[in-house]
């Protein structure tokens, strides 16, 4: 339950507003602060008082007259009374006698005749003065509108209007938090989950500062962020909040009182969200005795507990068949407008259509499906997570009586979601909420892919492959269509294809600080920066007289006849506590197969967690922690370092590629897109049929994204003349890191190799490996080379963002390194690495311990370096998936460079290294725990 105080009605149309917290959620406007001060001490009447008091009266007996009926005939007072007020040098009396006219009108259903007071309100030469009941009307007006659907009008309306009470009363005011709150209300009841939950922590927090946790204030916004925190899906942080807006009312206003029972009551449904029903029922108990001992004689006031615990009862009972009383019960509730709330209602409509589903009665079911929808987009929007849920529930529904229609619904459903998922989670403000809200479409794909690989559904499999290439990113159609063009022009129009690669690397960089809680100045800056990008190519593009192309490519148009795709996919369905321990109750892998002249297969792999089994996890976890070197050839007992290809690594093929086999008899050449934990997994250690490796009869191409494919074959093999960077050497604090003397004589090697061909080579090294040097020098490169320390940690561990807690290593370095924007620290994060402009770049070759790992995410895939270098526009990047020692490094990427020089293609030459590096040709690389680290991450 909102308590949202004054005029905060709950009508809901679709809007993205995440803008407002991007630029801070202290809202300012054109008040002046000096004119406010003075303004609120301004109350000097030129006429006499009882001219003040004869126009109230004229108010409350127009008032009084609409009431009783006679709409115009009070509206026609009300304009005469207002149009003597404002001859009154009684600016701030005005400004009232507006605020009370409108709010009259509005009590009396005349929206419309209220808004055009509002209108005439700010016309006046009263609110020219601006006087503190300017604030008051503006806000009142904003509310009006949203209660409209009119959400666009109503935000500008709101942020003046807060930025008037700011001036007048202070931003830390409780007036001031108070209209905050009515904003994140509006935002909440419009779709804007994103937005409307981080305003509601920014405001309870600021309150608990300000005001004080005692403050009653500072109660209601800890109960409306707790509404915001349960709509997205976070009942466990929701339980938080209400347990403590509990406490503290009950013992301020005590126990038998409204706002008490508002906030035991949401307890009792943040129980109920985690499926702690035996909590649930006590709650709603409670809130039983508080209504009956505020109204002992009244029965409808406790009703809504005694529905509360009927659902309950309903709910634990799981998929047990109903009494048809108690079916006709729910029905009754779901009926009952007048004395049920509407979420409630919607609930009950739900569970009932299940029963009457697994009755036999399809039809019954839909119609109760169909009447929670109706609630629901009345009273909230179709586009907000409770509309997602119920027509998933739908969709699901027909699966058994109607599958064309069910693709259909699933189709619809999947894209109406993504362009909210892509706005919601993009411009979130806070990892948990990003993924909280990643959460419902998580369901939505689970769902998704059950019904395309279950009996008879091949119908739904071009529908489902669709969907998964949009959600493995968030870029979707718009992202994919840039990078086509961008193809189209590069070498032909640099000025355009310029534009398109920055408007592409600002658009990820601005959506990954902002899902990940980094919302400061910086943050914001590359949200200006983006908007200035993408104006500047909208005007270039018209300049030239060019649209974007409207139907994005496709996977299977960019391959050839003996090439293939495969993009793995993870579906979760997360249990009702998402902070638990174990979230997730069930997980699939799925393989979508594409090829140049088939529809999109999907595969279902089973459970992930059983796909990796523990032994593989096991064995890589020891790779990360044991620096790999060659083993000893002539040591009697095998060397511990050493990886164990069959014990280890030969369920890989069984379990991630052989179910496949049928699809990909005749291909030679397979891109690989992984997901989750799967960019962990050394794919050139999958087996052959024949007992050897995979890689020998199959080429094997990693890519970040299956839009990756557009540019897979643009200059692919090296550029012999092309300008190459290389640092190495460097000399890092003291204390520091240990020195890796070898790398010298890497770059050394390698810019012979440069030389001799011709191509012009920078090389740093020593001090002068600094971060601004790197980015300058790196702007001129084809090729950069840097050999260094490279770092990862787990985010999970100190919860710190991955994007902070790896990176690489340059001059200066100390021991001890805390994550901040600071080119002088020695540290290169990955959160700073992607703001560079490494779209020049044709391959960069991280020669560092584990650059190719991250973080799973339920957002993107992985968080890590290889996200920041994807991000920053690298076309392909030489990484190691867990740390290699100096030696084997060193000779391995020497070893690339010399087969790039024989003009093979970048992956051509990493796969002659590898075998060159099994058969013994590479010093110090043979086993596979140093070849198979190194890992070509492409798009």
């Amino acid at each position: 339950m909102k308590v949202a105080g004054g005029f905060a009605r709950a009508r809901r149309a679709a809007a993205s507003f995440s803008i407002i917290l991007a630029f801070g959620a202290v809202l300012t406007g054109p008040i002046d602060s000096a004119a406010a001060q003075d303004a609120r001490t301004r109350r000097a009447p030129a006429q006499a008082a009882g001219s003040t008091q004869a126009i109230t009266a004229q108010i409350k007996n127009a008032i009084l007259v609409m009431r009783g009926g006679k709409i115009d005939a009070g509206h026609a007072q009300l304009i005469a009374a207002l149009e003597a007020a404002d001859r009154l040098d009684d600016a701030q009396f005005v400004m009232e006698q507006y605020y009370d006219a409108t709010a009259a009108l509005r009590a009396v259903k005349r929206d419309d005749l209220a808004e055009k007071l509002f209108v005439r309100a700010f016309q006046t030469k009263a609110s020219a003065q601006r006087p503190p009941g300017n604030a008051d009307v503006l806000l009142e007006y904003a509310i009006l509108l949203s209660d409209h659907a009119r959400i666009a009008e109503a935000v500008p309306l709101y942020m003046k209007g807060i930025a008037a009470f700011n001036a007048y009363w202070g931003e830390g005011s409780e007036e001031s938090l108070i209209a905050n709150d009515k904003l994140a209300v509006a935002l909440s009841t419009n779709g804007s989950a994103a937005s409307a939950t981080n305003l509601g922590r920014h405001n309870f927090e600021l309150s608990e500062k300000a005001l004080g946790p005692d403050h009653r204030t500072t109660w209601k916004l800890a109960n409306n962020y707790a509404d915001s925190l349960r709509e997205i899906g976070a009942p466990a942080k929701a339980l938080e909040l209400d347990l403590f807006a509990i406490e503290k009312r009950a013992k301020h206003y005590g126990e038998n009182h409204l706002n008490t029972l508002v906030s035991v009551n949401n307890a009792g449904q943040d129980f109920l969200n985690l499926g702690r029903f035996d909590d649930a029922r006590r709650y709603f108990r409670r809130h039983r005795a508080i209504a009956t001992a505020m109204a002992p004689k009244d029965p409808s006031f406790a009703g809504q507990a005694d529905a509360w615990l009927f659902y309950t009862d309903m709910l634990a009972a799981g998929d047990a068949a109903m009494s048809p009383a108690d079916l006709a019960r729910l029905e009754a509730i779901v009926a009952n407008e007048e004395n049920f709330a509407d979420f409630l209602r919607i609930k009950t409509a739900v569970l009932a259509a299940g029963q009457h589903e697994r009755r036999g009665e399809p039809d019954k079911g839909m119609r109760l499906r169909e009447t929670a929808l109706a609630i629901s987009t009345r009273a909230f929007t179709a586009q907000h997570p409770l509309s997602f849920e119920i027509k998933l529930g739908i969709a699901v529904a027909l699966i058994a009586t109607d599958p064309n229609r069910a693709v259909q619904n699933f189709t619809a459903l999947d894209r109406e979601m993504f362009e909210w998922m892509k706005r919601e989670v993009g411009t979130a403000g806070d990892r948990a909420v990003a993924e909280a809200i990643r959460a419902h479409a998580d369901h939505l794909l689970f769902a998704f892919g059950r019904f395309a690989t279950g009996a008879g559904s091949a119908v739904a499999q071009p529908a489902f492959a669709a969907a998964v290439l949009r959600w493995k990113t968030l870029g979707g159609g718009d992202d994919t269509a840039l990078r086509q063009f961008e193809t189209q022009v590069a070498g032909k129009d640099e000025e355009t294809a310029t534009l398109v690669r920055a408007a592409l690397r600002l658009n990820g960089e601005k959506q990954e600080l902002f899902s990940s809680g980094n919302i400061d100045d910086w943050a914001r800056s590359v949200w200006g920066r983006q908007d200035a990008a993408e104006k500047a190519l909208a005007e270039r593009l018209d300049a030239i007289g060019v649209k974007l192309p409207q139907d994005p490519i496709r996977p299977s148009q960019l391959l050839a006849p003996q090439e293939a795709v495969v993009n793995y996919f993870i579906t979760r369905q997360w249990k009702a506590d998402r902070q638990s321990k174990e979230p997730l109750a069930a997980t699939v892998l799925y393989a979508i197969v594409q090829t140049a002249t088939s529809e999109p297969r999907v595969v279902d792999l089973g459970d992930p967690g059983r796909m990796v089994d523990t032994g593989v996890r096991t064995e890589i976890a020891r790779l990360r922690t044991t620096r790999a070197t060659a083993p000893d050839p002539g040591a009697k007992v095998p060397d511990a370092r050493s990886l164990d290809l069959k014990s280890r690594f030969q369920n890989l093929h069984a379990r991630l590629f052989a179910p496949l086999e049928p699809l990909l008899k005749d291909k030679s050449t397979l891109y690989v897109v992984p997901d989750g934990f799967l960019f962990a997994v050394p794919f050139s250690l999958l087996a052959g049929a024949d007992g050897g490796l995979l890689e020998d009869r199959i080429t094997i191409r990693m890519l970040t994204s299956p839009d990756a494919l557009i540019a897979i074959h643009a200059r692919e093999t090296l550029d012999q003349r092309g300008a190459m960077l290389l640092a190495g050497g460097i000399e890092y604090g003291e204390p520091g890191p240990m020195p890796l003397p070898g790398t010298k004589t890497e770059i050394e090697a390698i810019a012979k190799l440069a030389r001799a061909r011709g191509a012009p080579v920078e090389m740093m090294s020593g001090r002068d490996v600094s971060e601004a040097a790197l980015r300058q020098a790196i702007g001129k490169a084809r090729i950069a080379h840097l050999a260094t320390h490279g770092f990862y940690h787990d985010s999970t561990a100190g919860g710190l963002d991955t994007l902070w807690q790896s990176g690489i290593v340059l001059s200066g370095a100390g021991d001890s390194r805390w994550p901040l924007r600071d080119e002088k620290d020695g540290y290169l994060y990955a959160f700073e690495l992607m703001d560079w402009d490494l779209s020049g770049l044709d391959l960069l070759v991280l020669s560092a311990c584990e650059t190719g790992r991250g973080d799973e995410s339920f957002v993107s895939g992985l968080r890590g370096l290889p996200t920041a270098l994807g991000i920053a526009g690298v076309r392909r990047a030489l990484l190691t998936l867990w740390p290699v020692a100096d030696e084997g490094t060193a000779n391995f990427t020497v070893r690339f460079y010399e087969h790039l020089a024989e003009g093979l293609t970048y992956s051509d030459a990493l796969r002659q290294t590898k075998r060159d590096a099994r058969d013994g040709k590479v010093a110090g690389a043979r086993d596979a725990s140093v070849w198979a680290a190194f890992v070509l991450f492409e798009g």
